[in-house]
């Protein structure tokens, strides 16, 4: 069973600091995690993955800095490789995905647009979720869910672009940036076509979809592979699951492991199609996610024969709002909590102040779902 509620984690400072103080925070889970993910793949298979990583370096030092610097901050907070680390936010250096298939949603709203998924991955990963809230120099910069020691799996920004995603089951590159950075960057940009842009310069590893929306009520879907580029996929009212839709993109999918690892895909885009007509809103958002047709291979999804799977949890950012609703678990049969990210955007601190930051939060309503400012000294080395 997931959680009924996930912690909430404010890291303030430099990305060096957030990334450090996430590493103290969680410094236990972290490790723990390394150490699984070594003794999963095995020696040869780990070796072979440190060697694509390693052609990935510079590539990462010089696309995205300040992830680095994040993820040096980490490594010294958690007592880990540096690394490790990278590899640990980096599935696709293993020549695979994870089983993560998702549902995913994006829409023009009255006031901006509405970017929604369930996220389905096999139940034990419920316990290491967080949302990680990012304040910088200049105050609130975003907020993602992500598993402890990692970058990101969704996420909103100050702009109020808000980007979810999907695996696909396409070609894959030695080298290139791995898809939590390539997201990380994503959420560095203003507005929807920035983002566009970003998805299309950067190389990437491996399938995937992106949802993209912001404050504006832009919306954008993108299918990625390393053969044929970004493609961007029409309309206004976007739904997507684990297969592709673009032409081209399908000429280079893996039927067989697509039928093997996500049966249910073709299923779940039909009934997110019939179920989001007119909607609008967060309240009709939910409502999509909340499909059971087809139980328990359904939008709102619980394990089955076929697939080992479950919506471990469903998110919806309303991107002119500055919102984050999110449910741990199924939606069906849970609840949506509501992290206003507004007030958090305005907030200015340029001395970190810890009294002013847990102000905002409280502001937020951050505080009253297990946020936590955690009590560690920040900026010392």
């Amino acid at each position: 069973m997931p959680p009924s509620s996930f912690p909430v984690v404010l890291l303030h400072g430099s990305p060096f600091e957030r990334g450090r103080v996430h590493g103290l925070y969680f410094a236990g889970q972290i490790r723990t995690a390394i150490r699984q993910m070594k003794r999963r793949h095995g020696t040869g298979a780990f070796r072979d993955a440190e060697r694509r990583a390693a052609q990935s370096w510079e590539l990462l030092a010089t696309l995205a800095p300040a992830v680095l610097l994040e993820l040096k901050g980490l490594a010294e907070g958690c007592g880990c490789s540096l690394h490790d680390l990278y590899l640990h936010s980096s599935f696709e250096f293993f020549l695979g995905q994870p089983a993560t298939g998702c549902s995913a949603i994006a829409l023009r709203g009255a006031k901006g647009a509405i970017v929604g998924q369930n996220w389905d991955a096999p139940p034990s990963t419920a316990s290491d979720l967080a949302v990680f809230v990012h304040t910088g120099p200049a105050g609130f910069e975003r907020a993602v869910v992500a598993s402890v020691g990692m970058l990101g799996w969704v996420g909103c920004n100050r702009a109020g672009v808000a980007l979810v995603n999907n695996d696909l089951m396409l070609d894959a590159a030695p080298t290139g940036l791995p898809s939590q950075v390539v997201r990380r960057l994503v959420l560095d940009q203003s507005n929807v076509k920035a983002a566009l842009d970003t998805l299309t310069s950067v190389p990437h590893m491996s399938g995937r979809s992106y949802l993209l929306g912001d404050a504006d009520g832009n919306v954008a879907a993108v299918e990625v592979s390393p053969s044929t580029g970004a493609r961007q996929l029409e309309g206004q009212v976007l739904v997507h699951t684990n297969h592709a839709l673009a032409p081209d993109v399908q000429a280079v999918e893996d039927g067989e492991t697509l039928r093997s690892t996500y049966p249910s895909s073709f299923r779940r885009l039909d009934a997110l199609r019939r179920a989001i007509s007119d909607t609008t809103n967060v309240a009709g958002a939910a409502r999509v996610l909340s499909d059971t047709e087809g139980m328990p291979e359904a939008v709102s999804k619980d394990v089955s024969v076929r697939e080992k799977t479950q919506t471990v949890f469903s998110v919806i950012f309303d991107c002119g709002a500055r919102e984050l609703h999110l449910c741990a678990g199924r939606p069906d049969i849970g609840s949506y909590s509501t992290y206003q990210l507004a007030p958090l955007a305005s907030h200015q601190s340029h001395r970190h102040d810890r009294t002013n930051l847990r102000a905002a939060l409280l502001e937020s309503g951050l505080r009253g779902h297990r946020s936590r400012v955690p009590d560690v000294k920040v900026g010392r080395r």
